[in-house]
Protein backbone atom coordinates (compact mmCIF):
# COMPACT_ATOMS: atom_id res chain seq x y z
CA UNK A 1 0.00 0.00 0.00
CA UNK A 2 1.35 2.95 -0.99
CA UNK A 3 0.79 5.66 1.71
CA UNK A 4 1.63 9.27 2.25
CA UNK A 5 4.15 8.54 4.53
CA UNK A 6 5.61 5.84 2.13
CA UNK A 7 5.89 8.31 -0.30
CA UNK A 8 7.42 10.82 2.17
CA UNK A 9 9.96 8.30 3.07
CA UNK A 10 10.93 7.43 -0.54
CA UNK A 11 11.49 11.22 -1.08
CA UNK A 12 13.09 11.90 1.72
CA UNK A 13 15.33 8.75 0.85
CA UNK A 14 15.89 9.98 -2.38
CA UNK A 15 16.80 13.46 -1.52
CA UNK A 16 19.29 12.28 0.53
CA UNK A 17 20.65 9.58 -1.92
CA UNK A 18 21.20 12.61 -4.59
CA UNK A 19 23.03 15.01 -2.17
CA UNK A 20 25.27 12.10 -1.05
CA UNK A 21 25.57 11.43 -4.29
CA UNK A 22 26.22 14.86 -5.37
CA UNK A 23 28.54 15.93 -3.00
CA UNK A 24 31.71 13.74 -3.73
CA UNK A 25 31.48 15.31 -7.88
CA UNK A 26 31.22 18.62 -6.11
CA UNK A 27 34.06 18.30 -4.04
CA UNK A 28 35.66 16.87 -6.88
CA UNK A 29 34.71 19.33 -8.92
CA UNK A 30 35.88 22.40 -7.00
CA UNK A 31 39.64 20.90 -5.94
CA UNK A 32 39.61 20.58 -10.09
CA UNK A 33 38.30 24.57 -10.38
CA UNK A 34 41.13 26.06 -9.99
CA UNK A 35 43.33 26.71 -12.74
CA UNK A 36 47.01 26.16 -11.98
CA UNK A 37 49.91 28.59 -12.92
CA UNK A 38 53.73 26.99 -13.80
CA UNK A 39 56.52 29.79 -12.90
CA UNK A 40 59.65 29.85 -13.07
CA UNK A 41 61.85 31.38 -11.09
CA UNK A 42 65.01 31.41 -9.16
CA UNK A 43 65.71 28.95 -5.91
CA UNK A 44 68.77 31.60 -4.86
CA UNK A 45 68.83 33.41 -1.21
CA UNK A 46 65.06 34.24 -0.32
CA UNK A 47 63.61 34.47 -3.75
CA UNK A 48 60.96 31.49 -3.50
CA UNK A 49 60.05 32.76 0.18
CA UNK A 50 59.27 36.25 -0.92
CA UNK A 51 57.36 35.06 -4.00
CA UNK A 52 55.61 32.95 -1.96
CA UNK A 53 54.43 35.80 0.37
CA UNK A 54 52.81 37.23 -3.03
CA UNK A 55 51.52 33.56 -3.69
CA UNK A 56 49.09 34.00 -0.98
CA UNK A 57 48.02 37.45 -1.14
CA UNK A 58 47.04 36.58 -4.64
CA UNK A 59 45.15 33.44 -4.27
CA UNK A 60 43.25 34.70 -1.78
CA UNK A 61 42.25 37.29 -3.87
CA UNK A 62 42.03 34.89 -6.56
CA UNK A 63 40.57 31.45 -5.46
CA UNK A 64 40.03 30.15 -9.05
CA UNK A 65 44.00 30.33 -9.95
CA UNK A 66 46.91 28.45 -7.96
CA UNK A 67 50.23 29.28 -8.85
CA UNK A 68 53.00 26.26 -8.54
CA UNK A 69 57.02 27.57 -8.57
CA UNK A 70 59.31 26.02 -10.89
CA UNK A 71 62.41 27.18 -9.05
CA UNK A 72 66.05 26.69 -10.27
CA UNK A 73 69.46 28.06 -9.10
CA UNK A 74 70.49 31.48 -10.75
CA UNK A 75 72.46 29.63 -14.14
CA UNK A 76 70.21 26.42 -14.13
CA UNK A 77 67.32 28.85 -14.70
CA UNK A 78 68.65 30.48 -17.72
CA UNK A 79 69.54 26.82 -19.37
CA UNK A 80 66.20 25.58 -17.86
CA UNK A 81 63.84 28.39 -19.53
CA UNK A 82 66.17 27.86 -23.16
CA UNK A 83 65.28 24.15 -23.23
CA UNK A 84 61.63 24.35 -22.43
CA UNK A 85 61.20 27.19 -24.34
CA UNK A 86 62.77 26.20 -27.18
CA UNK A 87 60.34 22.92 -26.80
CA UNK A 88 56.83 25.39 -26.47
CA UNK A 89 56.53 23.66 -23.21
CA UNK A 90 52.58 24.23 -22.17
CA UNK A 91 53.37 23.48 -18.36
CA UNK A 92 54.90 26.71 -18.29
CA UNK A 93 53.02 29.83 -17.64
CA UNK A 94 55.08 32.39 -16.03
CA UNK A 95 58.89 33.32 -16.35
CA UNK A 96 60.95 35.17 -14.12
CA UNK A 97 63.60 36.84 -16.90
CA UNK A 98 66.94 38.91 -16.01
CA UNK A 99 66.16 42.12 -17.88
CA UNK A 100 68.33 42.54 -20.72
CA UNK A 101 67.19 39.21 -22.31
CA UNK A 102 63.72 40.34 -22.53
CA UNK A 103 64.62 41.15 -26.59
CA UNK A 104 66.49 37.41 -27.04
CA UNK A 105 63.22 35.79 -25.76
CA UNK A 106 61.14 37.89 -27.62
CA UNK A 107 62.82 37.60 -31.05
CA UNK A 108 62.44 33.63 -30.26
CA UNK A 109 58.94 33.27 -29.44
CA UNK A 110 59.19 32.50 -25.69
CA UNK A 111 57.12 35.73 -24.99
CA UNK A 112 54.35 36.65 -25.33
CA UNK A 113 53.04 40.25 -25.45
CA UNK A 114 51.19 41.93 -22.52
CA UNK A 115 50.04 44.61 -24.75
CA UNK A 116 46.60 43.38 -24.21
CA UNK A 117 46.84 43.21 -20.23
CA UNK A 118 48.26 47.13 -20.13
CA UNK A 119 47.62 49.96 -22.06
CA UNK A 120 50.80 52.68 -22.70
CA UNK A 121 49.30 55.36 -20.48
CA UNK A 122 49.00 52.74 -17.71
CA UNK A 123 52.79 51.63 -18.25
CA UNK A 124 54.14 55.13 -18.62
CA UNK A 125 52.52 55.65 -15.25
CA UNK A 126 52.48 52.64 -13.30
CA UNK A 127 56.82 52.38 -14.05
CA UNK A 128 59.95 54.49 -13.75
CA UNK A 129 61.03 55.27 -17.48
CA UNK A 130 63.81 53.01 -17.27
CA UNK A 131 62.21 49.70 -16.30
CA UNK A 132 59.21 49.99 -18.23
CA UNK A 133 61.24 50.96 -21.58
CA UNK A 134 63.84 47.69 -20.82
CA UNK A 135 60.96 45.49 -21.18
CA UNK A 136 59.85 46.39 -24.42
CA UNK A 137 60.82 45.18 -27.70
CA UNK A 138 59.94 46.41 -31.13
CA UNK A 139 57.32 49.00 -29.78
CA UNK A 140 55.66 45.78 -27.71
CA UNK A 141 55.42 45.42 -23.83
CA UNK A 142 57.11 42.02 -23.37
CA UNK A 143 58.07 41.66 -19.89
CA UNK A 144 56.88 43.88 -16.54
CA UNK A 145 59.61 44.90 -13.80
CA UNK A 146 59.47 43.29 -10.68
CA UNK A 147 61.94 45.78 -9.26
CA UNK A 148 65.00 47.32 -10.36
CA UNK A 149 68.81 48.36 -9.34
CA UNK A 150 70.60 51.29 -8.90
CA UNK A 151 74.35 52.23 -8.53
CA UNK A 152 76.07 54.21 -5.89
CA UNK A 153 79.64 55.08 -4.58
CA UNK A 154 80.94 54.67 -1.31
CA UNK A 155 82.94 56.02 1.11
CA UNK A 156 85.48 54.41 3.47
CA UNK A 157 85.11 57.80 5.97
CA UNK A 158 88.13 56.62 7.82
CA UNK A 159 90.49 55.93 5.18
CA UNK A 160 89.42 59.74 3.82
CA UNK A 161 90.00 60.95 7.23
CA UNK A 162 93.28 59.04 7.33
CA UNK A 163 94.44 60.35 4.52
CA UNK A 164 93.20 64.27 4.96
CA UNK A 165 91.05 63.93 2.16
CA UNK A 166 87.83 66.07 2.47
CA UNK A 167 84.70 63.05 1.29
CA UNK A 168 82.39 63.89 -1.01
CA UNK A 169 78.72 65.04 -0.05
CA UNK A 170 77.08 61.95 0.63
CA UNK A 171 74.80 60.44 2.85
CA UNK A 172 75.86 59.54 6.27
CA UNK A 173 75.04 58.23 9.93
CA UNK A 174 75.15 61.79 11.32
CA UNK A 175 72.00 63.13 9.74
CA UNK A 176 68.65 63.50 8.85
CA UNK A 177 67.77 64.08 5.29
CA UNK A 178 64.43 64.81 2.88
CA UNK A 179 64.21 63.49 -0.88
CA UNK A 180 64.82 67.24 -1.69
CA UNK A 181 68.07 67.58 0.42
CA UNK A 182 69.38 64.21 -1.30
CA UNK A 183 67.89 65.33 -4.93
CA UNK A 184 70.54 68.59 -4.45
CA UNK A 185 73.32 66.65 -3.57
CA UNK A 186 72.75 64.13 -6.44
CA UNK A 187 72.16 67.07 -8.74
CA UNK A 188 74.70 69.80 -7.36
CA UNK A 189 77.75 67.98 -5.24
CA UNK A 190 78.45 64.36 -7.86
CA UNK A 191 81.93 64.00 -7.91
CA UNK A 192 83.34 63.21 -11.46
CA UNK A 193 85.99 60.31 -12.55
CA UNK A 194 88.36 62.51 -13.00
CA UNK A 195 87.85 63.44 -8.84
CA UNK A 196 87.44 60.33 -7.78
CA UNK A 197 90.94 59.55 -9.39
CA UNK A 198 92.68 62.14 -7.82
CA UNK A 199 91.35 61.13 -4.31
CA UNK A 200 92.41 57.34 -5.19
CA UNK A 201 95.62 57.64 -5.89
CA UNK A 202 96.02 59.26 -2.01
CA UNK A 203 94.24 56.81 -0.61
CA UNK A 204 96.61 53.68 -2.27
CA UNK A 205 99.22 52.88 0.21
CA UNK A 206 102.11 50.29 -1.35
CA UNK A 207 104.81 49.82 0.65
CA UNK A 208 107.82 47.52 -0.95
CA UNK A 209 105.36 46.46 -4.07
CA UNK A 210 102.94 45.53 -2.14
CA UNK A 211 99.94 47.51 -1.58
CA UNK A 212 97.91 47.32 1.72
CA UNK A 213 95.27 49.81 0.57
CA UNK A 214 93.58 50.33 -2.69
CA UNK A 215 92.33 53.55 -3.73
CA UNK A 216 89.41 52.51 -5.67
CA UNK A 217 87.48 49.26 -6.79
CA UNK A 218 84.64 48.27 -8.87
CA UNK A 219 81.90 45.98 -7.49
CA UNK A 220 81.55 43.97 -10.60
CA UNK A 221 84.40 44.19 -12.33
CA UNK A 222 84.91 43.94 -16.01
CA UNK A 223 80.71 43.31 -16.44
CA UNK A 224 78.46 45.29 -18.63
CA UNK A 225 76.14 45.84 -15.74
CA UNK A 226 79.28 47.72 -13.92
CA UNK A 227 80.83 49.47 -16.95
CA UNK A 228 77.89 50.47 -18.97
CA UNK A 229 77.62 53.81 -17.38
CA UNK A 230 81.45 55.11 -18.43
CA UNK A 231 80.39 55.08 -22.19
CA UNK A 232 76.63 56.45 -20.97
CA UNK A 233 78.49 59.14 -19.76
CA UNK A 234 80.04 60.30 -22.36
CA UNK A 235 77.10 59.74 -24.93
CA UNK A 236 77.96 56.72 -26.22
CA UNK A 237 75.83 53.11 -26.83
CA UNK A 238 77.78 49.89 -27.20
CA UNK A 239 75.63 48.87 -30.40
CA UNK A 240 73.74 50.27 -32.48
CA UNK A 241 70.08 51.74 -33.12
CA UNK A 242 69.25 48.15 -34.49
CA UNK A 243 70.50 46.26 -31.82
CA UNK A 244 72.96 44.32 -34.03
CA UNK A 245 75.70 46.60 -34.73
CA UNK A 246 78.83 46.62 -33.32
CA UNK A 247 81.13 48.25 -35.59
CA UNK A 248 81.50 52.26 -34.22
CA UNK A 249 79.99 51.43 -31.09
CA UNK A 250 81.25 49.37 -29.10
CA UNK A 251 84.41 50.73 -30.47
CA UNK A 252 83.33 54.30 -30.73
CA UNK A 253 85.85 57.35 -29.77
CA UNK A 254 83.69 57.50 -26.28
CA UNK A 255 83.64 54.23 -25.40
CA UNK A 256 87.95 54.14 -26.38
CA UNK A 257 88.17 57.27 -23.29
CA UNK A 258 86.17 55.36 -21.47
CA UNK A 259 87.94 51.62 -21.97
CA UNK A 260 91.38 53.67 -21.51
CA UNK A 261 90.29 55.00 -18.27
CA UNK A 262 89.69 51.87 -17.14
CA UNK A 263 92.87 50.27 -17.88
CA UNK A 264 94.98 53.45 -16.50
CA UNK A 265 92.82 52.06 -13.11
CA UNK A 266 94.86 48.89 -13.28
CA UNK A 267 98.24 49.76 -15.34
CA UNK A 268 99.01 53.56 -15.17
CA UNK A 269 97.81 55.06 -12.07
CA UNK A 270 97.41 51.36 -10.07
CA UNK A 271 94.87 52.62 -7.69
CA UNK A 272 92.92 49.27 -8.01
CA UNK A 273 93.84 45.33 -7.87
CA UNK A 274 94.28 43.02 -10.97
CA UNK A 275 94.14 39.97 -9.39
CA UNK A 276 89.95 39.94 -8.13
CA UNK A 277 86.89 38.81 -9.18
CA UNK A 278 83.77 40.45 -8.48
CA UNK A 279 82.53 37.78 -5.85
CA UNK A 280 85.72 38.92 -4.13
CA UNK A 281 85.50 42.74 -4.82
CA UNK A 282 82.91 43.56 -1.97
CA UNK A 283 85.11 41.97 1.03
CA UNK A 284 87.84 44.66 0.39
CA UNK A 285 86.13 47.39 1.25
CA UNK A 286 83.99 45.93 4.21
CA UNK A 287 87.49 44.66 5.50
CA UNK A 288 88.68 48.14 5.06
CA UNK A 289 90.74 47.47 2.10
CA UNK A 290 89.66 49.82 -0.65
CA UNK A 291 88.57 53.72 0.30
CA UNK A 292 86.10 54.12 -2.69
CA UNK A 293 84.01 51.43 -4.05
CA UNK A 294 81.59 51.93 -6.84
CA UNK A 295 78.85 49.46 -6.42
CA UNK A 296 74.85 48.62 -5.72
CA UNK A 297 72.44 49.54 -3.62
CA UNK A 298 72.12 45.85 -2.15
CA UNK A 299 76.03 46.36 -0.64
CA UNK A 300 74.50 49.03 1.63
CA UNK A 301 73.36 46.14 4.54
CA UNK A 302 76.20 44.29 3.46
CA UNK A 303 78.74 47.22 4.73
CA UNK A 304 76.48 48.14 7.43
CA UNK A 305 76.49 44.91 9.27
CA UNK A 306 80.55 44.34 8.59
CA UNK A 307 80.96 47.74 10.73
CA UNK A 308 82.67 49.70 7.84
CA UNK A 309 82.26 53.51 9.07
CA UNK A 310 80.99 54.65 5.47
CA UNK A 311 78.75 56.96 3.46
CA UNK A 312 77.43 56.67 0.27
CA UNK A 313 77.56 59.21 -2.17
CA UNK A 314 75.88 59.23 -6.39
CA UNK A 315 77.69 57.28 -8.69
CA UNK A 316 80.56 59.70 -10.56
CA UNK A 317 80.52 60.78 -13.89
CA UNK A 318 82.98 62.10 -16.68
CA UNK A 319 83.62 65.90 -16.63
CA UNK A 320 83.15 66.42 -19.85
CA UNK A 321 79.83 64.32 -19.97
CA UNK A 322 76.99 63.69 -17.92
CA UNK A 323 75.58 61.26 -15.23
CA UNK A 324 74.50 58.13 -15.74
CA UNK A 325 74.22 55.42 -13.66
CA UNK A 326 73.56 51.14 -14.28
CA UNK A 327 69.73 49.90 -13.66
CA UNK A 328 68.09 46.90 -14.12
CA UNK A 329 66.89 43.80 -12.33
CA UNK A 330 64.15 41.07 -12.94
CA UNK A 331 61.11 41.26 -14.82
CA UNK A 332 58.00 38.84 -15.07
CA UNK A 333 56.67 37.45 -18.55
CA UNK A 334 54.27 35.08 -20.01
CA UNK A 335 55.18 32.29 -21.70
CA UNK A 336 54.03 32.21 -25.92
CA UNK A 337 53.13 28.46 -25.07
CA UNK A 338 51.10 29.29 -22.06
CA UNK A 339 47.47 27.95 -22.72
CA UNK A 340 46.13 30.11 -19.53
CA UNK A 341 47.86 33.54 -20.64
CA UNK A 342 44.86 35.86 -19.29
CA UNK A 343 45.18 34.01 -15.68
CA UNK A 344 48.81 34.50 -16.23
CA UNK A 345 48.52 38.45 -16.68
CA UNK A 346 46.80 38.58 -13.62
CA UNK A 347 49.30 37.84 -11.54
CA UNK A 348 51.58 39.86 -13.40
CA UNK A 349 49.65 42.91 -12.42
CA UNK A 350 48.94 42.09 -8.58
CA UNK A 351 53.05 41.12 -8.21
CA UNK A 352 54.51 43.66 -10.88
CA UNK A 353 52.14 47.09 -10.36
CA UNK A 354 49.13 46.50 -7.68
CA UNK A 355 49.95 48.33 -4.48
CA UNK A 356 49.31 45.11 -2.53
CA UNK A 357 51.98 42.70 -4.71
CA UNK A 358 54.75 45.55 -4.71
CA UNK A 359 54.59 46.48 -1.02
CA UNK A 360 55.20 42.46 -0.39
CA UNK A 361 57.99 42.24 -3.06
CA UNK A 362 59.58 45.05 -1.63
CA UNK A 363 59.50 44.72 2.41
CA UNK A 364 60.77 40.50 1.14
CA UNK A 365 63.83 41.35 -1.09
CA UNK A 366 64.59 44.91 0.26
CA UNK A 367 65.24 45.29 -3.66
CA UNK A 368 64.64 49.26 -5.53
CA UNK A 369 61.54 49.51 -6.67
CA UNK A 370 60.29 49.69 -10.01
CA UNK A 371 56.66 51.66 -9.62
CA UNK A 372 56.23 55.13 -9.57
CA UNK A 373 53.85 54.90 -6.80
CA UNK A 374 56.29 52.99 -4.52
CA UNK A 375 59.24 54.91 -5.17
CA UNK A 376 56.68 58.43 -4.12
CA UNK A 377 55.54 56.31 -0.62
CA UNK A 378 59.33 55.65 -0.04
CA UNK A 379 60.14 59.32 -0.76
CA UNK A 380 57.54 60.55 1.91
CA UNK A 381 58.15 58.15 4.86
CA UNK A 382 60.54 59.08 7.68
CA UNK A 383 61.77 56.02 8.09
CA UNK A 384 63.76 56.16 4.62
CA UNK A 385 64.93 60.14 6.01
CA UNK A 386 67.93 58.29 8.00
CA UNK A 387 71.44 56.32 7.92
CA UNK A 388 71.10 53.64 5.86
CA UNK A 389 67.47 53.40 4.58
CA UNK A 390 68.16 56.47 2.99
CA UNK A 391 70.14 55.25 0.12
CA UNK A 392 66.70 54.54 -1.11
CA UNK A 393 66.35 58.23 -1.50
CA UNK A 394 69.38 58.60 -3.48
CA UNK A 395 68.35 55.70 -5.22
CA UNK A 396 64.37 57.47 -6.11
CA UNK A 397 66.98 60.06 -7.64
CA UNK A 398 69.36 58.21 -10.15
CA UNK A 399 65.87 55.52 -11.23
CA UNK A 400 64.06 58.84 -12.12
CA UNK A 401 67.14 61.01 -13.48
CA UNK A 402 70.23 59.07 -14.37
CA UNK A 403 69.11 55.20 -14.56
CA UNK A 404 69.96 54.01 -18.77
CA UNK A 405 69.01 50.36 -18.97
CA UNK A 406 71.08 47.77 -21.02
CA UNK A 407 71.03 47.41 -24.78
CA UNK A 408 68.02 46.09 -26.09
CA UNK A 409 69.61 43.50 -28.27
CA UNK A 410 68.43 39.65 -29.11
CA UNK A 411 71.88 38.84 -28.68
CA UNK A 412 72.81 40.23 -25.27
CA UNK A 413 74.08 37.09 -24.24
CA UNK A 414 76.99 37.49 -26.66
CA UNK A 415 77.69 40.75 -26.15
CA UNK A 416 77.63 40.37 -22.09
CA UNK A 417 80.00 38.02 -22.67
CA UNK A 418 82.52 39.19 -25.23
CA UNK A 419 82.19 42.71 -23.05
CA UNK A 420 83.57 41.09 -19.83
CA UNK A 421 86.35 39.19 -21.46
CA UNK A 422 86.98 42.35 -23.52
CA UNK A 423 87.48 44.37 -20.69
CA UNK A 424 89.23 42.04 -18.50
CA UNK A 425 91.83 42.13 -21.16
CA UNK A 426 92.20 45.45 -20.75
CA UNK A 427 92.58 45.63 -16.79
CA UNK A 428 95.23 42.76 -17.77
CA UNK A 429 97.49 45.25 -19.68
CA UNK A 430 95.95 44.92 -23.36
CA UNK A 431 95.92 48.06 -25.67
CA UNK A 432 92.18 49.29 -25.56
CA UNK A 433 91.91 49.88 -29.25
CA UNK A 434 92.71 46.94 -30.34
CA UNK A 435 90.48 45.20 -27.73
CA UNK A 436 87.71 46.79 -28.68
CA UNK A 437 88.41 46.51 -32.36
CA UNK A 438 88.56 43.15 -32.24
CA UNK A 439 85.56 42.85 -30.18
CA UNK A 440 83.55 44.86 -32.63
CA UNK A 441 84.78 42.30 -35.12
CA UNK A 442 83.51 39.26 -33.28
CA UNK A 443 80.06 40.36 -32.12
CA UNK A 444 79.19 41.64 -35.66
CA UNK A 445 79.34 37.99 -36.72
CA UNK A 446 77.29 36.78 -33.96
CA UNK A 447 74.86 39.64 -35.26
CA UNK A 448 74.59 38.35 -38.05
CA UNK A 449 73.23 35.25 -37.27
CA UNK A 450 70.37 37.04 -36.07
CA UNK A 451 69.93 39.26 -39.62
CA UNK A 452 69.09 36.61 -41.48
Amino acid sequence: MNTSADRFVRRSYLRWFWLMAALPWCALGSAYAATVLHLMTLSDNTWPGSIKKQVTAFEAQNPDIKIELDTYPFRNLFETIEVRMKAQDKDVDLICVDVPLVASYSVRGFLASLDPYFSKDQIEQTWIKASWQAGMYKDHFMAAPMNTSTQFMFINRKLFRDAGIEPPKGLTPDQTVTYDQVAQIAANDRWTWEQVVDAARKLTKTENGRTDVWGFEFDQVSRLYQLQCLGDSLGATLVGPDGLTAQGYFNSPAWLKAAQWYGDLFNKWKISPKNVTPDESPSLFAGGKVGIFAGGEWNVGRFKEAGVDFEVAPIPYFKEGKPASGTGSWHLGIAKSSQHQAEAAKFIQFLCSSEAGTAIWFEAQGQSPATIALWNKISSDPKFHTFPNDAYLLGDYEAQHTAVPRPLTPAYLQLEDIFASTYEDIRNGVDPKEALDGAAQRLDVFFAQFKR
